[in-house]
């Protein structure tokens, strides 16, 4: 009898520690099986429509048309699994590229297309836009579709009327668009444009929104967006320097230039590359504002590239050994509790040997928006690293994650907006004390010791229902001796 009371309350104990590991499991991981699904169908191809602005306004705001190179480097970033539509809109919105794969031979059709952008239409239909965008993708059976639209203005097609009802229609349009799977990604081009308007488009289709205050801007707006959309590997560019590994087959060069700057780029042999005359393996598209340069196959070791500026600079990388994140959100609701985490695979699978991780450190920073920078701290679990904190001022963000040992370095580049929660959160008046100074705040362990308090809880309740057994057991055996 005393045996199968002891084993119902094991049972028991086994049962209440696997709920509580589950919901701990869950709470610390949620969202990430699905994010890595999301993660493993990202190589499929993504289906994008550009929504390039062509209103008269555009001849003030960008006088030297900096969009088209810009919209030549997003294409030229994408991968050769995807394809690429172009529509330029104004009075009415055109198509200029349907779908287009895109490949090498189908360069010429997208260079075709991004030269046909104008600045001479009178209204600004972003309605129109849209809608065309939606019925080009709603046609496409992949998974990744996304509309980037790119506009200076207002939704202005000459009367109130008129822009009352194209507002109604474009209401109507958005969730149909988030209903079929597709991303709205918007960029409001200068101060001067409706950010409102273009931001509640993106957040309502689950998207990302950026501003370019400036034309001279654009091309690091579109690579922050392929950054957003594709999450490529990245090395950290320290100074004028970036290191190359042996598992690196490809880097991408994006150098933001001053005007009448030039870019000179000096490999591991003290060879040096400029515009005018370069290797072999290396291309080189230059414009005013910036330079990409695409080296196959480089040189192991320490590279160098004379800069003009600090800002705007990226070494994109194709390797075997890639740094992952499954955070993907584009807006965070500000007081909330950010979780971001991180784990290096080496051929599509994940590094989780004891012996290899303990020679990589994982390590980060937060920007926020009042431009202070936060160190993070994260922690390592089966393989993957976690780190939290909570964001307590809106506006934009950038994590960076960095995985390095003495061999190599990766790098990984989180872009965010923070916002105001639409409607107040029960469990903010819990937290008076987060401070509205800092833009983050660490993520703390209170959580971690509920749990384990009350594991230890149903421990202790379990030792003392068996020490209580243990008593009936054994006055019942003394009874019957004393009967005896």
């Amino acid at each position: 009898m005393k045996r199968i009371i002891i084993l119902v309350v094991i049972v028991f104990l086994i049962s209440v520690c696997s709920s509580l590991a589950t919901v701990f499991a869950v709470d610390n991981a949620s969202g990430q099986l699905s994010h890595q699904i999301k993660n493993s169908d990202s190589n499929e191809g993504y289906d994008i429509i550009i929504l390039m602005d062509c209103s008269g306004s555009m001849k003030k705001t960008d006088p030297q048309s900096y969009r088209k190179p810009a919209a030549r480097l997003f294409i030229s970033l994408l991968g050769e699994k995807d394809r690429i539509g172009i529509i330029g809109f104004g009075d009415s919105a055109k198509v200029l590229a349907p779908l287009t794969e895109n490949t090498r031979k189908n360069s010429a059709v997208f260079l075709s297309a991004i030269n046909k952008i104008t600045s001479k239409e009178f209204s600004t239909n972003i309605t129109d836009a849209v809608k065309r965008g939606f019925e080009e993708l709603k046609a496409s059976n992949r998974k990744n579709k996304i509309l980037i639209l790119m506009s200076d203005g207002k939704l202005a097609l000459g009367s109130k009327e008129k822009d009352e009802a194209a507002f109604k229609e474009l209401s109507g349009l958005l969730p149909e668009i988030a209903k079929s799977g597709i991303k709205l990604y918007s960029i409001a081009f200068t101060e001067l444009s409706d950010i409102k308007l273009l931001e509640d488009m993106a957040k309502a289709t689950g998207g990302f929104f950026r501003l370019a205050k400036a034309d001279k801007d654009l091309h690091i707006i579109f690579a922050s967006v392929f950054e957003k959309i594709k999450s490529p590997d990245s090395i950290p560019l320290e100074g004028d320097t970036f290191t190359i590994d042996k598992d690196i087959n490809e880097a991408i060069l994006l150098i933001t230039k001053q005007p009448g700057t030039s870019t000179t780029l000096i490999d591991p042999s003290k060879r040096k590359h400029k515009a005018s005359k370069y290797g072999k393996n290396i291309q080189w598209y230059e414009t005013k504002t910036f330079d990409m340069i695409t080296i196959k196959e480089p040189l192991a070791g320490s590279w160098k590239v004379k800069l003009s500026t600090k800002e705007g600079n990226k070494v994109f990388v194709i390797t075997n050994l890639s740094l992952k994140t499954s955070f993907d959100k584009g807006f965070v609701n500000k007081g909330d509790r950010v979780t971001i985490d991180a784990w290096l695979e080496r051929d599509g699978g994940i590094i989780g040997e004891k012996d290899v991780l303990e020679h990589i450190s994982f390590s980060g920073n937060v920007m926020s928006p009042d431009g202070q920078t936060t160190k993070i701290d994260f922690a390592k679990s089966n393989g993957k690293y976690i780190s939290e904190f909570i964001v307590n001022i809106t506006g934009e963000y950038s994590v960076n994650i960095i995985a390095e040992s003495k061999t190599f370095k990766r790098e990984k580049v989180l872009q965010f907006k923070v916002i105001e929660p639409s409607q107040p959160k029960a469990d903010k008046a819990t937290h008076p004390e987060q401070s509205r100074k800092k833009g983050i705040e660490k993520g703390d362990w209170n959580s971690v010791l509920i749990k384990f308090g009350i594991i230890n809880l149903v421990v202790l309740l379990a030792g003392g229902i068996i020490y209580l057994i243990n008593k009936v057991v054994s006055r019942r055996k003394s009874k019957l001796k004393a009967r005896k």
